[in-house]
């Protein structure tokens, strides 16, 4: 039994086989939720208590004896605009991850007014409606995190409740959504850290992207790079802690390694005492790249400066095993932003244990003790393409099973039984051009953005998804078919 924490502390419990790998107990979870189609988007954490964790590889046999008590996290492991997801059910589980990691400081706005946004939002999907007189302040100090670091306006709350007010009537999956949509604009959207000490109360995600907001407005063009560059994460970085000589904003951050949709950022903090900065940041895109492996505790990169010169850059984490995660995060984003599929040098790269090398001695095609290093099976383009046509084939299946279901005959006046043949004469005669909703009147109405022509101009309004892509509906046009599109068995009804 796998207990199975999502991030709103709800805990699925999941049975699986003793040899059973990672990726099945996956698939029982998301079949739970609802969003196997874009169970890709998602991944199993293991938590260690201290820390962020490790991600847990679904490819390879679920070890209980590396597992603490058998509880995993669900969580996002690969960021996508909302837009691109395709269920309801998926949207959620995004918002929940979302949200919190909004407010444990994972994410960080760097505007007020975004951060009301949000806060407004997040309320409106938890509660709905703003009560003026009675509002949910339990919402706003729990997303007490949102907004940059330092004192808060005397207005915050007021401004709060009137964005709240604002978006009176906005559904729950609506309000959802335009969180989604919020953080998606936000610079750090996507990014996983891997910082070269252990993280603690000072050195995190939430003090780290503070401090870089922090000195932003002081902050000048980066000095000029060694060629060869070695960051030592063991040695003491950071900022001026108080209570040492000379003025510092007081953070303890060790240099970090940002794993993104489009590269690696480094995060190097180094201020001196007029609160200068060094060196704020240093983007790596992946089209840079030229190599990268982990060396015991090394993470080493070579990549081709803007110059057009190739430059290295070792990065010394903590442990080894903080290395092969960094490794493992760069090469799994690559292929799942970048790539038009996965290669097979990267599904087929393993590692096998002590066992498994003996019994390669005496046969190389041998399975015992071989352990997959990626569990990266399909890139962002194949996911959305897999997800389209699972929701095409539902709709599909449910029309065709709609159009099916005998209906009986209504009696009706002279202008009912107009209107009646009118439909039938628009659809020439049978239900290929019926509305796929009320399937008695023609399709005459064409969705916006997504442009599918799936209902009739009375079923049209009532609508918020379309339903055959199931994404939201912002206009709606009606539209004239040619006549050659009304035949059916090559006759056209004529009154």
């Amino acid at each position: 039994m796998w207990l199975i924490s999502q991030p709103n502390s709800v805990i699925l419990e999941v049975k699986a086989d003793p040899n059973s790998i990672g990726q099945e107990c996956l698939e029982k979870v998301c079949e739970k939720l609802e969003i196997g189609a874009e169970s890709d988007y998602f991944g199993l954490r293991v938590n260690s208590g201290s820390g962020p964790g490790r991600w847990l590889n679904l490819r390879n046999p679920l070890d209980p004896h590396r597992i603490p008590g058998g509880r995993l996290d669900l969580r996002v492991k690969f960021w996508v605009p909302p837009h691109l997801l395709i269920n309801e059910p998926t949207r959620h589980q995004f918002y929940l991850h979302a949200k919190l990691d909004l407010t444990e400081g994972r994410l960080v706005v760097a505007d007020w007014e975004v951060a009301r946004r949000i806060i407004a939002y997040i309320a409106q999907a938890e509660t709905g409606d703003c009560d003026p007189d009675v509002p949910p302040m339990h919402i706003y100090e729990e997303c007490d995190k949102i907004g940059p670091q330092g004192e808060k306006p005397e207005d915050h709350i007021e401004k709060i409740i009137d964005y709240h007010c604002e978006i009176a009537g906005m559904r729950e999956s609506q309000a959802e959504y335009r969180v989604l949509k919020e953080i998606s604009n936000l610079e750090s959207f996507g990014e996983e850290l891997f910082f070269c000490k252990s993280v603690n109360e000072t050195n995190n995600a939430h003090n780290l992207y503070n401090h870089l907001l922090y000195h932003r407005p002081q902050a000048e063009e980066p000095r000029a790079r060694e060629s060869d560059q070695e960051i030592d994460g063991g040695a003491t970085v950071g900022c001026l802690a108080s209570g040492q000589t000379g003025s510092g904003c007081g953070c303890r951050l060790s240099t970090c390694v940002g794993v993104g949709p489009h590269g690696i950022v480094v995060y190097r903090p180094a201020c001196n005492g007029e609160q200068e900065i060094g060196v704020e940041k240093q983007s790596i895109p992946y089209t840079a790249i030229h190599r990268a492996q982990p060396l015991r505790r090394f993470f080493q990169l070579s990549y081709v400066t803007a110059d057009g010169h190739e430059a290295p850059l070792h990065v010394k984490m903590a442990k080894a095993g903080q290395a092969a995660a960094l490794y493992r995060a760069v090469t799994e984003k690559h292929a799942f932003y970048c790539c038009e599929t996965v290669r097979s040098d990267v599904t087929e790269q393993f590692i096998r244990d002590l066992k498994g090398t003996i019994a390669s001695i005496f046969n190389d095609s041998s399975t015992l003790g071989r352990r997959y290093v990626f569990d990266i099976r399909r890139t962002c383009r194949e996911v959305h393409d897999r997800a389209r046509r699972a929701a095409h084939a539902l709709a599909h299946a449910h029309a065709h099973a709609h159009a099916h279901e005998p209906r009986p005959r209504r009696r009706s006046s002279a202008g009912n039984e107009h209107k009646e043949f009118r439909s039938r004469s628009r659809s020439g005669g049978g239900e290929t051009l019926a509305c796929r909703v009320c399937m008695d009147n023609a399709m005459d109405t064409v969705f916006l953005p997504c442009r599918h022509v799936v209902c009739c101009g009375e079923c049209a309004p009532r609508c918020n998804r379309c339903p055959l892509c199931r994404s939201e509906i912002e206009n709606s046009m009606h539209i004239f078919l040619p006549v050659e599109y009304q035949k059916m068995n090559n006759s056209i009804m004529v009154k």
